[in-house]
């Protein structure tokens, strides 16, 4: 393995818990063939790190799936981060990182356990287009599993479709029809559905079906539970959220033997949310 790539495990709940993460680094003369092959050998979702573009941006960062570009992906960036603080390639915080949906910003501290905050956007909702039928059947469960919240594709930087479920017993046994879950996904132009229960102390347990991506299921997700938290917000579902940061723990991987959780955070001011990010932490592997 090339000593420019280095892997991380990003968003560990315990051990062998998180979400695979190789980090390229120097990656400025590589092509986009160059890159998505690299990600195709390596079989995760992959971040490159490029000198930035933008004067405003301290470093760029490209992430791609075994199939495809994304336009962002913040379990990679928590990963690239903790790289680059470690490598010595990083002293200050916070740091402006260039993406394809524009400048970043991304926080880390290293007292203690590093961790890592990356700033997203404010919240768009697209009320769900699909019937209960269409996703209870691509799911492969009854639609009286379905819980009575909304149905909505939520996006703080891509959209996922957030998809209540009854309990977390109902969560962990999901086996889709994923070429029906995918069809799904075009039809709509969401990114991947989120399927959520609550349990009893108010955290939330997800699993995320990412259409298309080269991969059925996704250990953790930071792009959907950032807007899982604006969802939760929204909808004051785990209560009036009240003024300030509100933060909420998403329990995913645990269905793959890969328990990870991500602390999806929303800033409300005036009743309204001005900011979303998600925080956590990445391990680097020596």
């Amino acid at each position: 393995m090339s000593k420019n790539i280095v892997q991380t495990t990003v968003f560990p709940l315990e051990e062998n818990g998180g979400n695979p993460c190789p980090v390229v680094l120097h990656a400025d003369q590589l092509s986009t063939d160059d890159m998505q092959t690299i990600t195709r050998e390596l079989g995760h979702e992959t971040a490159f790190v490029l000198q930035p573009t933008r004067s405003d941006c301290d470093v760029k960062f490209r992430f791609f799936v075994p199939l495809h570009e994304m336009e962002m992906c913040i379990h990679a960036t928590i990963g690239s981060i903790t790289v680059l603080v470690n490598h010595g390639m990083i002293t200050q915080s916070p740091v402006r990182v260039e993406t394809m949906l524009g400048p970043v910003n991304v926080a880390w501290t290293a007292e203690g356990k590093m961790e890592v905050s990356v700033e997203q956007f404010l919240p768009e909702v697209k009320e769900g287009k699909l019937t209960k039928e269409e996703i209870s059947s691509a799911l492969h469960i009854g639609i009286d599993q379905l819980g009575d919240l909304p149905i909505q594709s939520v996006s703080t930087s891509r959209h996922k479709l957030m998809i209540p479920l009854k309990t977390i017993e109902i969560l962990n046994q999901l086996e889709p029809n994923y070429e029906e879950l995918w069809r799904l996904c075009d039809d709509v132009g969401t990114s991947g559905f989120y399927p959520f229960a609550l349990d009893v102390n108010g955290h939330v347990h997800a699993r995320q079906f990412p259409n298309r991506a080269g991969y059925n299921e996704d250990p953790a997700t930071g792009v959907a539970a950032s807007a899982l938290g604006a969802y939760l917000a929204l909808h004051r579902i785990l209560g009036d959220p009240g003024e300030g940061w509100q933060s909420y723990r998403v329990i995913q991987g645990v269905a793959m033997g890969r328990p990870s959780v991500i602390r999806s955070e929303v800033f409300i001011e005036d009743g309204e949310i001005r900011r979303t990010r998600i925080t956590g932490s990445a391990l680097e592997e020596k």
